[in-house]
């Protein structure tokens, strides 16, 4: 089994090369630098040679054969359901020299895992609820649509001019549609049920996760103390812990949806003034 995932690793070296800067693909986008590299793609910004504005251009891995490409065409079909000033624009998606591609709106702007580890932003409690309720918008969005996002981190949300852009749509899914088996597979340490289907409340668990990396910014450890859960060491409002525990799961959640916890961000909001 080592020999075997060395081999796969050593594989995917090669075959998952990122394009070298300058690149031009399909005669049209044209290499600036790599933004990101996951595991089922890669993602570059792109000048687009026909109208001369900045693309996310996302190429799916050859390492990762069909399931790479069959991820990305679900991601442009997600994507091309969605209108929502806060998401990306799909603007089209095609396969070039063997590999899929798809080509989308930019976001300029620096997501809230660069804002937290990079610049060392910190935020309070209600700076903490403001930046979710901008989120829950274009959340809210999605579900509409009848889909889920499935991958609402802090690497996935950017800011720009105060509003807040959800992006990367690559494991988004259809309400009631079971994760994939290729990623079950996968994704043995994600404390999922074999089967269970795609619903409004992992979105909701993933803002809980969201919210705590936010409030952990203006957490300082004391030396010498051992690490305890979050209940023990973050200095939470009543009202703030009601939520997490609501949205991670360890009291009833929000049946409600989006809607209802945007209910409670705001109730939450009007308090602190």
């Amino acid at each position: 089994m080592g020999l075997r995932r060395s081999w796969q690793r050593w594989i995917g070296f090669w075959t998952d090369r990122p394009q070298r800067k300058g690149t031009t693909i399909a005669e049209r986008y044209t290499v600036t630098r790599l933004l990101g590299m996951g595991s089922y793609g890669l993602t570059y910004l792109c000048t687009d040679e026909h109208t001369g504005q900045e693309v996310a251009l996302k190429e799916s891995k050859p390492s990762k054969g069909t399931l790479s490409v069959r991820l990305l065409e679900r991601e442009a079909e997600v994507m091309g359901r969605l209108e929502h000033p806060f998401i990306p624009k799909l603007l089209e998606s095609f396969s070039y020299l063997g590999r899929n591609y798809l080509a989308a709106e930019y976001v300029r702007g620096e997501t809230l895992e660069q804002c937290i580890f990079e610049q060392g932003c910190v935020y309070s409690e209600q700076e903490c609820l403001e930046l979710v309720g901008r989120l829950l918008g274009p959340l809210n969005h999605v579900h509409q649509q009848g889909y889920i996002h499935g991958d609402v981190r802090i690497p996935n949300v950017i800011l720009r001019d105060g509003q807040v852009h959800l992006i990367d749509f690559g494991l988004a899914r259809r309400m009631g549609e079971p994760l994939l088996p290729e990623l079950k597979r996968r994704m043995r340490d994600v404390p999922l049920p074999e089967d269970e289907p795609a619903i409004a409340d992992q979105d909701l668990q993933d803002v809980g996760h969201f919210l705590l990396f936010m409030l952990y910014s203006a957490f300082e450890p004391e030396k010498g103390k051992a690490p305890a859960s979050w209940q023990e060491e973050l200095d939470l409002s009543p009202s703030m812990r009601v939520m997490l525990e609501r949205l991670l799961g360890l009291r009833p959640g929000y049946e409600g949806g989006v809607p209802e916890l945007l209910a409670d961000v705001r109730d939450m909001l009007e308090e602190t003034k």
